[in-house]
């Protein structure tokens, strides 16, 4: 048996946020939580019952060790987490914005510990013992060396027969789109999942149209098994072979954003699992729901919650 169902990796930060709704520049007192795509994504994998593993490059410091133990809380294994003596954690300033005031994100992340790892760091036996491997776009733009880790992970994978998931997930604070289209393109072709919003597909890789035209494309250039593309408040759309759906968001009342597109790829994966496009779908946009009525990136879904949502059942108060 497989150890893990998914394993991932990536940078994990430091996000301060404002009390309430206040801006950067008149904070005063900041909340301090963990940020980072692909650990946000095992962290809702390990909500809904999987077995997740999550490794990164973590300083043997206070900062450090509560990223690991706020993620190994949830139930997510830390245990191949790369421990140096010196460096920093990235950190990332999150503004929460109320319309028409914009969210606003600074990072302070370059040259942070997870940015300097290198391929000689890793333990690649760690993938001979998943069934899954989940990897995003932010990880290669923090460096060569992460992108060559990311490309390792990917031929290892592959090696070791597991499935393979990308989440395009393009940061334009990190790199330009000409970049960032060369760079991943490769990584893109031939997953059996790949997730991209609307805007990343127009973007980076020119393809527009009708969701189910601009996912048909997606999934002809890439040669992706499972294509996903999400369109914000409109829902998201996904092909499989030659079964498409489109399904819509589920209300909520927003209180943080940030997070919920990788609570989707967890509910998505989820159902992936399953072999259930609709369902994937459906769970999905579920969890990214139930995750922006929370601050903070991480999600505290649980499985109870997306399936009372996706059938209709909504209670203001369980007593």
């Amino acid at each position: 048996m497989m150890r893990f169902d998914v394993v991932t990796f990536g940078e994990t930060m430091l996000r301060l946020s404002p009390d309430g709704f206040q801006t950067l520049e008149q904070a005063e007192t900041y909340q301090v939580r963990c940020a980072g795509t692909e650990s946000n994504v095992a962290v809702g994998l390990a909500r809904l019952g999987l077995r997740v593993a999550w490794f990164s490059r973590l300083v043997d410091n206070p900062l450090g060790r509560k990223v690991a133990a706020s993620l190994r809380g949830h139930g997510v294994d830390v245990s191949h987490v790369i421990w140096t003596g010196q460096g920093r954690i990235g950190i990332a300033f999150m503004e929460i914005g109320v319309p028409p005031r914009p969210s606003e994100v600074v990072y302070d992340r370059a040259g942070s510990v997870f940015s300097q790892m290198q391929e000689s760091d890793v333990d690649w036996s760690l993938f001979a013992q998943a069934r899954h491997l989940h990897v995003t776009g932010i990880t290669p733009a923090l460096g060569p060396s992460c992108s060559a880790c990311v490309s390792r992970a990917v031929r290892r994978a592959r090696e070791s027969g597991a499935t393979l998931s990308f989440d395009v997930n393009y940061r334009r604070k990190l790199w330009k789109p000409e970049a960032a289209a060369a760079t991943l393109g490769p990584l893109m072709a031939g997953v059996d999942v790949l997730f991209l919003t609307s805007e990343d597909a127009a973007e980076l890789f020119g393809i527009r149209g009708e969701p189910e035209t601009a996912v048909r494309l997606t999934a002809e250039r890439y040669r992706s098994r499972w294509t996903v593309l999400t369109l914000g408040a409109q829902g998201a759309a996904a092909l499989a072979g030659d079964q498409f759906a489109l399904q819509p968001g589920y209300p909520t009342n927003v209180v943080d954003r940030i997070g919920a597109g990788d609570a989707f790829v967890a509910g998505f994966l989820f159902g992936y699992f399953q072999g259930e496009l609709r369902r994937a779908l459906q769970l999905g946009l579920a969890m990214a729901a139930i995750k922006m009525t929370t601050p903070g990136d991480l999600t505290y879904t649980t499985l109870r919650q997306v399936e009372e949502l996706i059938a209709g059942v909504t209670p203001s108060v369980r007593r």
